[in-house]
């Protein structure tokens, strides 16, 4: 599957009622934060990709953590789970259930 930027990544899709935005959340698969953010955009009927970085192929992993790369500028190598991008503009990273809320109730 192509990702927003149109590299290639192994991301599942969820299906949701508001497809308004394109979605992806980048994650561990057992992170708690990570799974709280994908409960809360299913319960708000958001669709959304996600990626399990620990459980993708590292050539997958490393083209996921290139992508990232654009939306993480000046943050170096430190990283914490979820990172929520939408639509290629704006970056979320924890979970925020206020900061999801605008976004897709209020509007960024």
């Amino acid at each position: 599957m192509f990702g927003l930027r149109g590299i290639w990544v192994g991301r599942v899709k969820v299906a949701g009622e508001n497809r308004e935005h394109g979605v992806v959340v980048y994650s561990l698969s057992s992170c708690t934060p990570c799974k709280k953010t994908m409960r809360l955009l299913e319960n708000m009927g958001v669709e959304y990709e996600y990626i399990h970085m620990d459980t993708v192929d590292p050539e997958e992993r490393g083209e996921a953590m290139v992508e990232l790369g654009e939306f993480l500028p000046g943050r170096g190598i430190q990283l914490a789970y979820p990172i929520i991008v939408i639509d290629d503009l704006i970056t979320i990273i924890g979970f925020s259930e206020r900061k999801l809320r605008k976004v897709f109730e209020e509007g960024p």
